[in-house]
């Protein structure tokens, strides 16, 4: 809601003109002349002193392109002159006005505000109405009894909104106008003959009154152009990646730009995965991974980034390719701002969270959050910038009770110290967890505020004698703190959503935990709208939580209360809430006031700080969509703030738009955005120099995966992305952009992130509106884990250059691995018969990202956050399905339910905090009809699969339950315990999620049987959801494991499997064509994500194939893809609107159909039922150190994991290679697989990485 106008009845006429100008002049000169006042009544004279500020001049030209210039543009844009005779001259600067052959000006708007001071009101038969300063207050002498009835008198001052009506409490005295109409029938006064009126722009003030401006230029002024597009359901299929209709060269011409650094003059400026671009203004230099902390020396000589991340890797993937001296995992770097140089780092100080202080000059001290070491941890900068460290630690203990079901705290003994059946998180040994995030210094540098993420608390420590002299409880999760100028109120962000809690947890009378208790029958505690707090003096949801400090002295400091800051979740519109989390407190005078980074809802909260009043949000969507049911389409990430030294400029960190807001608070309770600067991949910190002449900006993944400049040139590796390793192998970047040379301005970010390109062909996807006319059932099948090359790189007769065998070694040197394409026959077949992207990535670079992504298009501040510092979070967090991590309008689900569309889930967004996630011993609590494993078995050459299929163990038994116990009272996704319509359930409850104990071929069963049923009763809905999660590979605790075999080849084979038997079934059924009426289906196939896997192209390159009748027959599909490009089609295909950033933002898969049948049948592509892929001996035994790993849980060890399953896969070529030149018994080949043997052993036997959940 946007601020009413001080003086509502008073409006002003405005007029601008500009002189002739064309292409050859430097600039362009506008001017306000004829500035008039008038009241409601004809009878009211007015005059008053006019300051003009905040100006926006948008100018269009002849081909309909436009551009916006702001304050930095113009280089006259306040003046203060008094009324009737004011004048106002704007000059635009030349560097905004390259000829771009655009054609001439045909119109432009001045949008801005203007203070009226010294204002003047006369009554023609009263006399003086007042005579006084209207800000900061309004006071009026009068006579009662001598006013019309266009005034009342109040013992209150009011502002009365003109257009709303409502009405603001301003002061303690005064009057208020009548709402009057808006202005009509203005006269604008042009200052230059022959022009003509081209419109007026009616705005409400910050200050003043309604304003109405006219504005005429002059043509033969070309510039650039900003594409501008009313976007609705209708239509939105339009927007595109801003890589769209671009090529690489070579071989690869035809294919839009692969994802990779250096590709526009710059190592830093490249394509990221989902085909937006990054061109960082400034200078960039990269640092640790995933930096999320950032604080400058108090004399700005360095800047201290903490780079939180549990991906430390092993080997060559721990260093950077671009920069020695960076390290992967947990570390602290320290950058000279004068070379914006990492001049030293520190790796071996363990975990890092957000939260960091520097304090001191000469020697600095650096105060670092832990988040799960619990702590507040010291190290030393020197003046030459070494750090040092620890120096000390910080110990914080929790403060939430032991024994009231908090997963944060408890001491387990007896039966709750030995149980085999607990959640994955769960420690045996206990948990103290108090997860320290974010910090802040009182004014006088005497206390430090903590942010104890995991306790719900915020701690106060003496910095001084280093020790915590209190903890207050807060709201949930609670992630940033601020202190008022004066230091006696503290500020804290409660970033969540809920309690996280035990279900049946049980307490001896000392308050130890003596067992723990899943919900009865694999199921969850339920399926509702998350328990939340928002209501009464202290919300504890998503609220601002404000300690008073008496005296600045934090040891005294106790709660005030909580301001809510969040939004009533329900189950179909808003299903996230918004996630307060950064602050940042800008004061002008004695107005202060705490700007609130609403993350997951693309707005800041405003609270005035003395006296804790809510001020209206300002909106930061940097892209208005109109939808009917009022849904808003956000996804920017507000997540970091910055303030100038005078308190002018707000900077905010858009990590959903790789950008940084600028914002004008030169009126603290009124900001204006200016414009966006562009950033690298993710930012998440800022910082401004003391002279605030510069910003820093700190980038979570830079620019994605590193070149590797010994392979650059090789044929085999066109992007010379390193291939070594995985997508997890990222770097941050940090950012100095001189801001006395940057002009933030409001095309150029967008520009980066989307374009605009109608879509020619809506024969089967259609623009957007009504559902496709060909596609009546939408499939979408989940597969886990895989790069393209390891499933499809043996597939290069079809694929040409863009499937391979072949990698590099950190060196340079090429290897060769045929990762898992000898058992993934379905797959292949039906790459090459229908159509497949070959130029598509995932979202993500690991699963708990990924499967946001699969189902929603985005991810949350809080997902990403999260999800690389899970080791310490204990029972906090899995797989990220938690309430924190709803996108704030959900996920494809309640875009269907709040549409009318039906859907049906098969295992996925199930597997919440709080599970086991199958690995419960005995098995048969997770899977009470079998218990056993069961998986394809591998034929003698060890690596390609023959027919007849041979499987062991358990691979046909009807499935029981969702795979896994439940020990949280926590929900699962509340619209999935719903109906559709028809009444047909919107969860299969007996189709099992994660759990590699249960074969993916009787999930396939289970399907097949739901299908048919609903086939039969014409209840198959119009989108269906399938996870099939094997290939993912882990451990397996089934008592038959050992005879099975569980190697990670019949793990994969069993998900190729399951899926041969899926798509096989669709295709033979009359839902997937039906030729009385031309119309079918559509499969879409494909992963979470590419880890523990390898490409030759690009580390995020994944397989995405599409199965239809409508698909194009063995099509290779060369645009540039991603994840969100699923969720956007199946969309478009359901006649379902945009949910978010994400899906809007990508391109559509349409090229992939075709508006006639292909004629492929179900005969054509039979399903390989098959795993026959013997493991030989010595692949066996590598793959038997899988036991030495932490595979208790998804992704965790995903490194060792993927390189342990390369290895076996290894050992089993060569031993296949040996039995065809019979050499199984030569000494070569028993010192290669000994040579093979002994660096699988080091690598499990080595430290363990600090990485326990990617």
């Amino acid at each position: 809601m946007k601020r009413a106008p001080l003086a509502a009845f008073l409006f002003a006429s405005i007029a601008i003109c500009a002189p002739g100008a064309n292409a050859a002049h430097p600039h362009v000169q506008y001017q306000v002349t004829n500035f008039t006042l008038s009241g409601g009544d004809p009878t009211f004279s007015v005059a008053s002193d006019v300051t003009f500020q905040n100006l926006d001049l948008t100018e269009t030209f002849a081909d309909s392109t436009t551009q916006t210039l702001s304050l930095y543009d113009l280089t006259s844009y306040s003046k203060t002159n008094t009324l009737d005779t004011g004048v106002l001259s704007v000059y635009t600067n030349p560097f905004s006005y390259a000829d771009m052959g655009h054609g001439a000006i045909t119109s432009a708007t001045l949008n801005g505000s203007f203070d009226l001071t010294n204002l003047d009101i006369e009554k023609s038969f009263g006399g003086p109405l007042s005579s006084a300063n209207v800000f900061p207050s309004f006071t009026a002498s009068f006579t009662p009894g001598s006013f019309n009835s266009f005034f009342d008198v109040f013992t209150n001052i009011y502002a009365v909104d003109a257009q709303t009506g409502e009405k603001y409490g301003v002061g303690t005295f005064g009057l208020t106008a009548t709402p009057v109409p808006e202005p009509s029938g203005l006269v604008a006064m042009l200052a230059a003959s022959g022009l003509a009126l081209l419109g007026f722009l009616f705005r409400r003030t910050r200050k003043g009154a309604v304003v109405a401006i006219a504005v005429v230029a002059a043509a033969g002024v070309p510039q650039p152009p900003v594409k501008a597009a009313t976007i609705d359901a209708g239509n939105w299929a339009s927007v595109t990646a801003p890589v769209y209709g671009s090529s690489q060269s070579g071989v690869y011409s035809g294919a839009e730009l692969f994802t990779g650094p250096n590709q526009f003059g710059s190592y830093f400026s490249g394509v990221l995965p989902n085909g937006r671009i990054v061109r960082p203004a400034g200078v960039s230099a990269q640092i640790g991974m995933n930096p999320l902390g950032t604080a400058l020396t108090p004399d700005g000589k360095y800047l201290i980034t903490t780079n939180d991340d549990e991906r430390d890797g092993s080997g060559a993937s721990s260093f950077s390719l671009q920069s020695s001296i960076n390290r992967g995992g947990y570390s602290i770097s320290v950058i000279d701002t004068a070379t914006l140089s990492v001049v030293s780092q520190i790796n071996t100080a363990g975990k890092l969270f957000v939260g960091l202080q520097a304090t001191g000059s000469g020697t600095y001290t650096i105060w670092a959050s832990s988040g799960g070491d619990n702590s507040i941890k010291l190290f030393t900068v020197s003046s030459a910038g070494a750090i040092a460290g620890p120096v000390g630690s910080i110990a914080i203990a929790p403060i939430t009770p032991q024994s009231a079901g908090y997963v944060s705290n408890y001491t387990p003994i007896g039966a709750a110290a030995t149980t085999t059946s607990a959640p994955t998180g769960y420690s045996k040994s206990g948990a103290k967890i108090t997860f320290p995030a974010g910090s802040a210094l009182s004014p006088d540098g005497k206390f430090l505020y903590v942010a104890c993420n995991g306790d719900n608390s915020v701690a106060i420590i003496d910095t001084a004698s280093k020790t915590v002299v209190k903890q207050v409880p807060v709201g949930y999760f609670p992630y940033a703190v601020a202190v008022s100028k004066e230091g006696n109120k503290i500020l804290v962000s409660n970033w969540g959503a809920t309690e996280y809690k035990f279900k049946n947890p049980a307490y001896d009378g000392a308050g130890n935990l003596t067992s723990i208790a899943p919900v009865p029958g694999n199921a969850p505690d339920g399926y509702y709208v998350p328990v939340t707090s928002t209501t009464g003096s202290n919300p504890k949801t998503s609220s601002i939580s404000i300690l008073a400090a008496p005296g600045a002295n934090g040891a005294s400091a106790s709660l005030l209360g909580s301001i809510y800051e969040g939004a009533p979740l329900d189950q179909l519109y808003q299903v996230g809430d918004t996630h307060p989390s950064a602050l940042a407190s800008v004061r002008r005078g004695t107005v202060e006031v705490l700007y609130v980074a609403k993350a997951n809802d693309d707005s800041l909260g405003l609270i005035q700080v003395s006296n804790n009043r809510k001020l209206p949000d300002f909106d930061l969507s940097p892209i208005g969509v109109t939808l009917l049911d009022g849904h808003k389409i956000h996804g920017s990430y507000p997540n970091a703030l910055a303030v100038s030294p005078d308190n002018t400029r707000l900077y905010v960190a858009e990590a959903g738009l790789n950008s940084v807001a600028v914002l004008d608070t030169t009126v603290p309770t009124a900001p204006k955005l200016i414009g966006r600067i562009p950033t690298g991949w993710y930012p998440t910190g800022l910082s401004v120099s003391p002279d605030g002449k510069t910003l820093y900006i700190v980038n979570a993944k830079g620019v994605g995966e590193d070149i590797n400049p010994n392979t650059v040139n090789a044929g085999h590796n066109p992007t010379g992305i390193e291939s070594f390793t995985d997508g997890n192998y990222i770097f941050g970047t940090v950012q100095k952009v001189d801001l006395t040379a940057t002009h933030p301005n409001k095309t150029q970010v967008p520009s980066y992130n989307y374009a605009i390109n109608p879509p020619a062909d809506t024969s089967v996807v259609p623009a957007g509106g009504a559902a496709s006319n060909k596609i009546k059932h939408v499939f979408f099948i989940l597969h886990e884990n895989k790069t393209f090359d390891s499933m499809l790189g043996n597939q290069n007769g079809h694929f040409g250059p863009y499937a391979s065998l072949t990698y590099n070694n950190p060196d340079g040197s090429p290897f060769v691995n045929g990762q898992y394409t000898g058992v993934s026959l379905n797959t292949q077949q039906l790459a090459t018969t229908f159509a497949t992207a070959v130029n598509y990535y995932s979202d993500s670079e690991e699963s708990d990202a990924g499967h946001q992504f699969s189902a929603s298009g985005t991810a949350t501040d809080y997902t990403e956050k999260t999800l690389l510092v899970k080791s310490g979070r204990g029972l906090l967090v899995n797989k990220n399905f938690e309430p924190e991590d709803y996108p704030e309008g959900g996920y494809i689900f309640n875009n269907a339910a709040r549409n009318g569309v039906s859907f049906k889930d098969y295992g996925a967004l199930i597997r919440i905090v709080g599970t086991d996630t199958g690995t419960s011993v005995p098995t048969t609590i997770d899977d009470p009809a079998s218990g056993l494993a069961g998986y394809p078995q591998l034929q003698a050459d060890a690596f390609h699969i023959t027919s007849p299929l041979v499987n062991a163990g358990d691979t046909e038994s009807t499935t029981q339950g969702l795979g896994q116990a439940y020990f949280m009272a926590l929900p699962i996704l509340s619209v999935l315990g719903t109906s559709n319509p028809s009444g047909e359930a919107r969860l299969d409850k007996n189709y099992p999620g994660y759990n590699f104990n249960i074969s993916d071929q009787r999930r396939a069963k289970e399907f097949i049987k739901d299908f048919d049923r609903q086939l039969a009763n014409g209840t198959l809905p119009q989108f269906i959801y399938l996870y099939q999660p094997n290939d993912h590979t882990g451990g397996v605790q089934a008592p038959n494991a050992g005879a099975v075999g569980t190697s990670p080849l019949q793990q994969v084979g069993d998900g190729d499997t399951g899926l041969g038997m899926v798509v096989n079934h669709i295709m033979k059924s009359p839902a997937y064509y039906d030729p009385s009426t031309d119309t079918g289906s559509a499969i879409f196939i494909t992963y979470d994500d590419a880890q523990s896997s390898l490409d030759h192209i690009q580390q995020h390159r994944t397989p995405l194939v599409v199965v239809s009748p409508f698909a194009k027959p063995g099509y290779l599909a060369k645009k540039h893809y991603v994840t969100a490009s699923v969720v956007k089609t199946e969309e478009l295909l359901l006649g379902l609107p945009p949910n978010n950033l994400g899906d809007l933002f990508a391109t559509d898969l349409r090229d992939l159909f075709q508006p006639t049948y292909n004629g492929i049948t179900a005969s054509s592509v039979p399903v390989t039922r098959t795993a026959q892929y013997t493991p030989s001996p010595e692949g066996r035994k590598i793959w038997s150190l899988v036991a030495k790993l932490d595979s208790s849980a998804p992704d965790r060890d995903s490194h060792r994991l993927g390189a342990l399953a390369r290895m076996s896969v290894k050992a089993d070529e060569v031993h296949s290679a040996a039995v065809k030149k019979n050499h199984l018994h030569s000494a070569a080949y028993k010192a290669l697989q000994a040579r093979l043997y002994q660096t699988a052993l080091t690598l499990v036997n080595g430290p363990a990485p600090k990485d326990s959940d990617d």
